[in-house]
């Protein structure tokens, strides 16, 4: 058995896609339980059996996942859209695809999502409800190629949902999101990020100036908005040439 099959034997990472495990793997240099460790802190954290069973109202699934439980979906989808949007590209969804019906009427829907485990259960939710215009699908970020494909196949204007994965991705490659940001703009009218500035918890408040992304988003984006809500800083982006 390989290091990527030991490490999935763990039901909680049994459905990450084998490219996300490889790169725990190489960056934990094959060491089993370092690789888990790596990978529960950006997925296996948020795999409650609330959210992975989808039972419940679509509120209580938000609550029962760490990175949605404060957000009031309303107001944040509120302060965040402005103007027509055709479809939301959201990368690295976990939940949110519970939260469709906070969105503008209308709008065409498509999660990417590394734990398999939550795609089944966001599209179950979608298909109950009759949500035609929903969809997760299994992914990896780093897989540019098939984000950028995605993008050119919806509806426009397309909004990019990165909600909480800038750290994600750069833990696993460093200054790749940059890249990503810059690689995925030219296939999306806006782009809307979010960064923690508090720990899953709650108990702990921290600074995110994060100056590195914030001085590149400046010096290659139009900053729309850029706002503190429910233990996150949101920043929306466009490009300077579609002002």
């Amino acid at each position: 058995m390989n290091v990527v099959e030991e490490i999935k034997k763990k039901r909680e990472f049994s459905s990450l896609p084998d490219s996300i495990v490889e790169r725990a793997a190489l960056m934990s240099k094959d060491d089993v339980k370092e690789s888990r460790a790596l990978l529960r802190k950006y997925f296996g954290v948020f795999l409650t059996n609330k959210v992975l069973k989808g039972k419940g109202s679509a509120d209580e699934i938000l609550a029962a996942h760490m990175s949605s439980k404060k957000r009031d979906y309303g107001e944040f989808y509120g302060k965040i859209f402005s103007g027509e949007v055709g479809s939301v590209v959201d990368l690295g969804c976990g939940v949110n695809g519970f939260s469709y019906s906070y969105l503008p009427k209308g709008v065409r829907y498509v999660g990417v999502e590394a734990a398999g485990q939550l795609v089944d259960s966001t599209n179950r939710y979608f298909r109950d409800r009759g949500f035609e215009m929903a969809h997760v699908m299994k992914g990896d970020l780093f897989d540019v190629e098939n984000v950028l494909n995605i993008l050119r196949n919806v509806e426009k204007p397309r909004v990019v949902f990165m909600f909480q994965v800038v750290d994600a991705l750069e833990n696993l490659e460093r200054d790749f999101s940059k890249k990503f940001i810059l690689e995925i703009a030219e296939e999306c009218e806006k782009i809307v990020l979010s960064l923690p500035t508090e720990s899953l918890g709650g108990r702990k408040k921290f600074a995110v100036q994060r100056k590195w992304i914030v001085d590149f988003l400046e010096e290659n984006f139009l900053i729309e908005k850029d706002f503190r809500m429910s233990g996150e800083r949101v920043i929306v982006i466009k490009n300077k040439t579609n002002d």
